[in-house]
This record gives C-alpha cells, sequence and structure tokens, in this order.
C-alpha cells in the first residue's frame, strides 16, 4: 500500500489534471471520452508497483 501513497503524494495534481480533461472533452466534444476514465486507475497502479517501493519511496534503479 505504500506505493499507491508515494504515487498518489507525488502525483495527485496530474491525476486530477487527467480526470478535468476527460470530463471537459467528454461535455464538449464527445461522450465517447468517458471510456478512458476506466483505464485510469490501471496506469495509476502499473505506475505506482514499478516506481515506488513497499515504504512509498521512489526506487532508485529509475
Amino acid at each position: 500500500m505504500g506505493q499507491v501513497r508515494g504515487l498518489w503524494r507525488d502525483t495527485w495534481w496530474l491525476w486530477g489534471l487527467f480526470v478535468t480533461l476527460i470530463v471537459s472533452f467528454a461535455i464538449f466534444d464527445s461522450i465517447h471520452f468517458l471510456l478512458l476514465l476506466p483505464i485510469l486507475p490501471g496506469v495509476f497502479f502499473y505506475f505506482a508497483f514499478n516506481r515506488y517501493d513497499e515504504d512509498g519511496n521512489e526506487k532508485s534503479d529509475f
């Protein structure tokens, strides 16, 4: 769980921006952009478990 907390601590603003942009595009362009929202958690967890250790610190080998 430390990996998730570490990534959220460092990039919460970026994920908020992604969600805001996707919702904005869905409102102003096409509702099909909402299909991207279920993809975001998968990408988040992928980066969390690959970039951070169990204590929530960024791995040094990157």
